[in-house]
C-alpha cells in the first residue's frame, strides 16, 4: 500500500544507452507524458501481461481431453454437498421465522 501523498514511495534506477534514452524520450513525448510515467506505465503493462500468462491453466492435449470429458460427463451428486445445502436451507429457515417472530 502507497503511504506517500502522490502515492509513490520507491525508486527504482536504471542506466541504459543513449540511443535509448532518446527513442524512450520521443515516445513518451509523442504520448503527452513524461519519461517516468511513459516507461512506468510499459512496465506495468508488460508485468500484468507476464502474471496472467503465469496464471494461465496450461493442458496437454490428453488433459485437455481429460476436463473436457468431465465436464460433458452427467453431474454425480455428492451428498456431503447435499447434506450442507439441507443444513444452510434449513439455518436460514429459522432465521427468517425468529426475525418474524
Amino acid at each position: 500500500m502507497n503511504t506517500s501523498a502522490s502515492g509513490r514511495d520507491s525508486r527504482l534506477n536504471m542506466r541504459i544507452g543513449t540511443d535509448a534514452l532518446e527513442i524512450i524520450r520521443e515516445a513518451a513525448s509523442s504520448q503527452q507524458q513524461d519519461v517516468t510515467s511513459f516507461v512506468l506505465g510499459a512496465a506495468m503493462e508488460r508485468a500484468r501481461s507476464v502474471l496472467v500468462e503465469e496464471r494461465i491453466l496450461r493442458l496437454t492435449h490428453a488433459e485437455f481431453a481429460q476436463v473436457n470429458t468431465a465436464l460433458d460427463a452427467e453431474p454425480q451428486p455428492i451428498p456431503e454437498l447435499a447434506a450442507l445445502v439441507r443444513e444452510m436451507k434449513g439455518r436460514r429457515l429459522s432465521t427468517k421465522a425468529s426475525v418474524q417472530a
